[in-house]
């Protein structure tokens, strides 16, 4: 008898960048007989590429698979002429509007590190003027209205701008309660008055913090600064400043440190979110880091698993409903003020009623929807009377009670502190890079660049090719050659 062959298998098809010249180049996307998810393409100057994009294909095929709840831009900037990744401003095949506007107000950086995906200059350094970030404003007005409840600042290192804190300040004016600040936490360490002027101001700080080894933070960020870190995180406590703590997962270097940095981001009372970038391999430095330092999605999911002794596992993330189901991964955990052992979501609400409650915004909010799904939560609890759910139902009605008290009102912005005490949230966000590029991904984003003029790009799309054009972050700005793109990717194959 002979036995049959076992090939790969077409997942889809899609369009992708070519790893050198960055040119669009056709990609077919399937599971081999290994069961992981393989990217093959070629380019006509450069020849035959190919990328692992996922350890486990039936994990990788359900979770595209997640329908998308997409809200498209109210404004289309460009129509259709070289296809996608290169008519970005939105252009019109664009799905997704901006649920994460984020700002690049400076090149200047006071560090180098060598995992960095993007450029960034310190010589005749480029700081936004306050009139730019104003018709920032306005544009995500326009466009968003009330809804417009985050901004984020990037840069280089956006506490060296000189006007960040009058930014911070017109951001809070125009009614936004989450302005973040993306940051590796030197200068607020070393300036205890600028983070309580911060914490004065409510605003929130992502702090870079990828390791307690030093010598690996040697190697990915070019510095020790373990201590310098450990010295910020304790002034934020001090001052009680919303943080999110970033750590970049890098296969060998720290991924087995993820459930330490969980623990860490569980154990501070102001840290509200860990979101995990899985590392990518753009930019002025990211771009020549060894590539053996690749890591999937899943395998950080597993690591996760492995390292907090089963706290959480891939079956207590969902996917974010405003973004390419591939992009984002989300666990959020209910907090034991007594110091119980945190409970995921997904042991007491089905995922579809976590789903339903980030429904409109990356972050969970005080929504009816939230409510709902609490009390169903709680009549469910109840109803099955397990010993085991006790103190489960206990501490849901303790913050059904905070966030939606019966008989009197309370504001938005105290329902959500309510919340945010007593929920913790861990996000898994996995960029893309010239080698894993998919335009199927880059139509759904939700994170975006924003310009003056109103333009604005996806993240990985400006990381990997528009920021790169820009003088403001470049000695020698690169000058595209004839560039021809492509459509979102051809429906899922049926296994």
């Amino acid at each position: 008898m002979i036995s049959a062959v076992v090939t790969e298998r077409l997942i889809h098809e899609t369009t992708s960048l070519c790893r050198v010249c960055k040119n669009g180049v056709p990609a077919r996307v399937v599971a081999n007989p290994s069961g992981e998810v393989w990217m093959y393409k070629a380019c006509a100057t450069h020849g035959p590429q190919q990328v692992r994009l996922s350890s486990n294909a039936a994990w990788y095929e359900r979770t595209r698979a997640t329908p998308q709840l997409k809200r498209p831009p109210r404004i289309v900037k460009k129509e259709i002429e070289k296809g996608c990744p290169f008519d970005c401003g939105p252009c019109s095949s664009h799905a997704q509007k901006i649920r994460l506007p984020v700002v690049t107000i400076t090149s200047a950086c006071n560090l180098d590190c060598p995992i960095c995906y993007v450029h960034n200059k310190n010589d005749d350094a480029f700081h936004m003027g306050v009139a730019d970030f104003k018709r920032i404003l306005g544009h995500l007005r326009a466009d968003h209205g009330d809804d417009l409840d985050i901004v984020n600042f990037t840069g280089g290192e956006p506490t060296v701008h000189p006007h960040f804190l009058e930014f911070i300040e017109l951001a809070r004016d125009a009614g936004i309660h989450r302005v973040t600040i993306c940051s590796n936490g030197i200068r607020l360490a070393k300036d205890e008055s600028l983070v309580k002027r911060l914490a004065e101001l409510g605003a929130r700080v992502a702090l870079s913090f990828d390791t307690f080894d030093e010598a690996v933070d040697y190697e990915m960020q070019g510095a020790r600064l373990l201590p310098l870190k450990l010295r910020c995180l304790d002034l934020l406590e001090k001052y009680n400043v919303d943080t999110t703590l970033i750590p970049v997962m890098t296969r060998g270097l720290n991924d087995h440190e993820i459930g330490r940095i969980i623990d860490l981001g569980l154990r501070r009372p102001n840290i509200r979110h860990l979101e995990i970038h899985t590392m990518t391999f753009t930019g002025q430095s990211g771009v020549t880091f060894a590539r053996d330092g690749r890591i999937s999605t899943y395998e950080v999911l597993e690591r996760i698993a492995e390292t907090t002794n089963g706290l959480l596992g891939p079956e207590d993330f969902v996917s974010s409903p405003c973004a390419h189901p591939l992009c984002y991964q989300i666990a959020y955990l209910l907090v034991d003020p007594d110091g119980g052992l945190p409970i995921p979501f997904t042991r007491f609400m089905p995922k579809q009623a976590i789903y339903e409650a980030l429904s409109e915004r990356l972050y969970l909010e005080p929504t009816r929807a939230l409510e709902e799904a609490m009390r169903e939560a709680i009549d469910r609890l109840w109803a099955e009377g397990a010993a085991d759910s006790e103190r489960t139902l206990q501490l849901l009605k303790r913050l059904l009670i905070e966030m939606f008290p019966a008989g009197r009102s309370i504001t938005r912005e105290e329902a959500l502190r309510a919340g945010e005490r007593a929920v913790k949230a861990v996000y898994i966000h996995s960029h893309m890079d010239e080698e894993t590029f998919d335009t199927e991904r880059a139509v759904d984003c939700c994170d975006s660049n924003c310009y003056p003029d109103g333009t604005t790009i996806p993240v990985c799309n400006y990381n990997v090719l528009y920021r790169e054009k820009e003088a403001h972050f470049n000695l020698q700005p690169a000058v595209w050659s004839e560039r021809s793109g492509g459509a979102r990717s051809l429906p899922i194959v049926a296994g």
